[in-house]
């Protein structure tokens, strides 16, 4: 769970499942914000804390293998890859330098985070490692 209300439905499904014994990932949240209530309550209930993707991967065993450099990365992961190794910068600065819009590079950001090549540390993408 990202962000909930309090009474959210979100809520319902995730706290059934954590009393089937699932596991349950929640977002902790700004405590002082009501969007966050349901999510900051169900990590108190036991919900596993997502700050990561790593925290998912290890969460399920898996571990990214060591090789850093995956033989074939898309023109545009390759293009993110290029900007971050050059120096630490956030995804504002990676929108404006490479052109991609923010949905997307979202999504490389992601990519490249799951492959264990780059990690996000204060608001910084860095070459992972």
């Amino acid at each position: 769970v990202v962000e909930a209300r309090e009474r959210s439905g979100a809520l319902i499904t995730a706290d059934f499942a954590l009393e089937e014994g699932r596991e349950v990932f929640a977002v902790p949240g700004e405590i002082t914000s009501s969007l966050s209530a349901g999510s900051n309550a169900l990590l108190r209930l036991g919900a596993t804390p997502l700050t990561a993707a790593q925290d998912v991967l290890e969460s399920f065993g898996i571990i990214p293998t060591l090789d850093r450099e995956p033989a074939e990365l898309e023109e545009a992961q390759e293009a993110v890859l290029a900007r971050v190794r050059e120096r630490a910068t956030s995804a504002d600065e990676l929108v404006r330098t490479t052109g991609i819009n923010a949905a997307a590079l979202a999504a490389i950001l992601t990519e490249l985070e799951l492959m264990g090549l780059v990690t996000l540390e204060e608001g910084l993408y860095r070459v992972a490692g």
